[in-house]
């Protein structure tokens, strides 16, 4: 029953953050960052390394925002909005470090991606746009749970890992639904 209460808060939330959302605006956002992206780049293939490398930082950030988020319903205390934001910015710091470490080794297995799954630019734009939407959702939405600590409290009565994959399953829903109606390409 504690679960079923948290789904469905899990889902209100998640509803009442995409509930607004200008469509229109999301796909001119994509476009201008995938334009700057394209004309810093001074290839097809750099270009392509550029939307990866940020498709790894966003992974390994999905990682980081699991752990923060998993150690706080564990704990059964949402950390202070100030508190959270730095430790997901000192995530994001020792995980630009490690990219920027691995960038060789990365940029040689995207090469081997490109070539053996005869990855297309659209392919890669969309996974690229799908990721970045992705990783604003998760900030977003734990950012509103720290914020309203007292309505937020009713997950903690519910099994943190299946929380989790709740919250993954609406942010895959929500996401894939706001890039499929998207043309960025």
């Amino acid at each position: 029953m504690a679960q079923e209460v948290a789904n469905k808060f899990i889902e209100n939330v998640c509803n009442h953050l995409v509930r607004n959302m200008n469509i229109t605006k999301v796909e001119e956002h994509f476009k201008e960052t995938i334009a700057m992206q394209r004309q810093s780049a001074s290839t097809s293939v750099d270009f392509w390394d550029l939307l990866m490398i940020n498709m790894l930082y966003f992974t390994e950030n999905e990682q980081a925002w699991e752990q923060e988020f998993l150690k706080m319903l564990r704990a059964k205390e949402w950390l202070k909005p100030s508190a959270l934001e730095e430790e997901l910015l000192m995530h994001q710091m020792r995980i630009r470090q490690q990219v920027a470490e691995q960038l060789d080794a990365a940029k040689d297995l995207f090469h081997q991606q490109y070539e053996s799954e005869e990855m297309t630019e659209e392919a890669i734009i969309y996974d690229y746009a799908y990721s970045s939407a992705g990783h604003s959702m998760r900030m977003d939405l734990l950012t509103v749970l720290v914020s309203t600590p007292e309505q937020s409290k009713i997950l903690f009565d519910a099994d943190p890992q299946e929380t989790i994959r709740i919250v993954n399953g609406y942010i895959a829903y929500h996401t894939d639904g706001l890039i499929n109606r998207t043309k960025l390409c």
